[in-house]
């Protein structure tokens, strides 16, 4: 009974090894092989009869040649010597034509029980088992996975990739600057090197920026400037790119020749760089294109495929944006600063004053408004000094200014008051006739009287205090100030300020902008100011003004209005040769 259900069980097994969908073989002690399933024939061309009984080892690993390895390198064999079990994923074995199949497999040893005292834990097998599968398939498989794998990195990569470029963009308006992080970005992510050539709005077309990640940044050098103008009929692909065509890919320096000078030039270019394969893309945004972006291969075998192309095209999209967005920033600059420096009047040289003034408009446009300088001769034959501010930083701002500085021109011109009656006798037509609403100002009279010596007679609203530089290097702030102007909630006095002008001394009056900044303590650039002004007291007048504003270093954050009055050397005998200032003929104290 025993012997029949044994005989079932055995039954049952060789039919499950018989529909399995994987090769089977099986081997006894010496290696020959005493099992072959279906399967093994489909996949390895030997019907069962062609191997029962032949070993294992030659009629798998049988070179094309008819070469057989050792039996010490068959990881096979091994099971059966070591009894320990074995898998591997790309084994190659023979097939009846020749050819070799690559195989998974996994192998075991046997262990019959038949041979008595022997126990598995001795490690001697009776035989073995292989089940194998065609790889062929799974290699496909994965193969396929890392392809996606290694697609799916690169679009995050480049979507990175381009992410940073449009942040990094965004964060300036020059476009130069733009337009050189712009190829460093590029090279190498999506080339070996690249280039710009901008449509300049005069007409003209220059490469403004170019790298290659060999070249130095001498040879690079000499590939930038101008180029040859855009022809009528353009023939080729930058000529093309830059009168509103698509993008064009490139094979090498051979499709960039024509008989255009443009042509020539890029084919130069390619020559230099080595160019193997390259795309030119517009910068293009809002219907106008202001230039085109030339990637490159300097590699063979390198090429641009339509997902390089995609990519490309956005990044030069993107940038064409920035450059619109940069064009039309520098556009209403321009027409702002315009307009400030018109409102601002040209300055006087009454006798031997000298006068000098600067304005430097804030670095954002929207900011560009309030700040101005005034100076003329009033009817005592005086000289007017103003210097004011505007709340506000806008256009609006810098209407207002003009409204109060003509105001101050009409109030100030043949009152007999001193300057605080004039600066009272202002807030009050500002509140009647303006809508400006806060202002700050210093308004003054630089005058000389019978024993020639200048006095400036001033009143101080709420701005910065001038600065009085002598001949030799001394300064000091006049720091004598009252309310603001335009707000009547405000009280308080604005008291006059009287003080002597030393033989070649330097008044500076100034706005704001000058000293102020976010992040740094207002008494340390006062400081600052004084420091550079001492430094640079015995420099020409229009010398002084530009080496202030270089050392001083505005922020940018608001305008800055500078008025400097320089005044004569001493002509008369009562300065001895040396002196600051002349001796007056008599004690007398002077107030401040």
């Amino acid at each position: 009974m025993t012997g029949q259900v044994d005989d079932r069980v055995g039954a049952t097994h060789g039919r499950l090894v018989e529909a399995m969908n994987s090769g089977v073989l099986a081997t006894d002690e010496a290696g020959r092989i005493t099992a072959w399933n279906p399967r093994a024939q489909q996949l390895l061309g030997y019907a069962r009869d062609e191997v029962l009984g032949r070993p294992m080892h030659p009629l798998l690993h049988r070179a094309a040649d008819g070469h057989v390895p050792p039996e010490r390198d068959c990881r096979l064999l091994r099971v059966l010597s070591t009894g320990v079990p074995d898998h591997g994923e790309d084994q190659r074995f023979a097939h009846r034509d020749g050819r070799m199949v690559t195989c998974s497999w996994s192998c075991a040893p046997i262990y019959t029980g038949d041979r008595p005292g022997v126990e598995p834990e001795t490690g001697v097998a009776d035989g073995l088992v292989v089940v194998f599968q065609d790889a062929a398939d799974q290699i496909a498989v994965e193969r396929e996975r890392r392809d996606r794998m290694a697609q799916v990195q690169r679009a995050n990569s480049r979507l990175t990739l381009v992410a940073e470029i449009t942040t990094v963009l965004s964060s300036t308006l020059n476009e130069e600057e733009l337009l050189r992080r712009l190829v460093r970005l590029v090279v190498p992510a999506l080339g070996d090197w690249a280039e710009v050539d901008l449509l300049i709005p005069d007409g003209r077309v220059e490469r403004v920026a170019a790298t290659h990640h060999e070249l130095s940044p001498a040879d690079i050098a000499m590939l930038e400037g101008p180029l040859p103008p855009l022809p009528r009929t353009p023939r080729g692909p930058l000529a093309q790119v830059l009168r509103g065509g698509g993008t064009v890919v490139v094979s090498g320096e051979a499709d960039v020749r024509s008989d255009e000078p443009l042509g020539a030039a890029q084919h130069e270019l390619f020559q230099a760089m080595d160019a193997q394969n390259a795309i030119i893309a517009p910068l293009a945004a809002r219907g106008e294109t202001y230039g085109a972006l030339t990637l490159g291969y300097s590699r063979p075998g390198q090429v641009y495929g339509p997902g390089d192309r995609l990519v490309v095209e956005d990044v030069a999209r993107r940038t064409g944006l920035v450059l619109a967005n940069a064009r039309l920033y520098a556009e209403q600059r321009n027409t702002a600063e315009a307009m400030q420096r018109h409102l601002l009047t040209p300055l006087p040289q009454p006798g031997d004053l000298r006068l000098e003034a600067r304005y430097v408009p804030a670095t954002q446009v929207s900011w560009v408004g309030g700040d101005w300088y005034d100076a003329f001769t009033l009817s005592d034959g005086a000289t007017g000094l103003v210097i004011g501010d505007i709340v506000g930083h806008d256009l609006r701002a810098a209407a207002r200014m003009a409204q109060v500085r003509n105001m101050l021109r009409a109030l100030a011109w043949d009152m007999t008051e001193p300057p605080s009656g004039v600066l009272a006798r202002l807030d009050g037509v500002m509140a009647a006739v303006s809508d400006a609403e806060l202002a700050t100002a210093v308004f003054g009279r630089v005058e000389e009287d019978p024993g020639g010596r200048w006095r400036l007679r001033w009143c101080n609203a709420g701005h910065p205090p001038p600065l009085l530089i002598t001949r030799d290097g001394g300064t000091r702030f006049l720091d004598e100030h009252g309310m603001l102007l335009g707000d009547p909630d405000l009280t308080g006095t604005r008291p006059d300020g009287t003080h002597v002008l030393p033989p070649s001394s330097t008044l500076l009056l100034y706005t704001d902008g000058l000293v102020e900044t976010r992040d740094s303590d207002l008494s340390d650039r006062l400081t600052s100011l004084r420091r550079h002004g001492s430094h640079l007291a015995q420099l020409p007048l229009p010398d002084l003004c530009d080496k202030l504003l270089e050392r001083v270093e505005p922020s940018g954050e608001d305008d800055v209005a500078l008025l400097a009055v320089r005044i004569p050397g001493c002509p008369t005998p009562r300065c001895a040769p040396g002196d600051a200032e002349p001796r007056p003929p008599r004690p007398e104290a002077e107030p401040g």
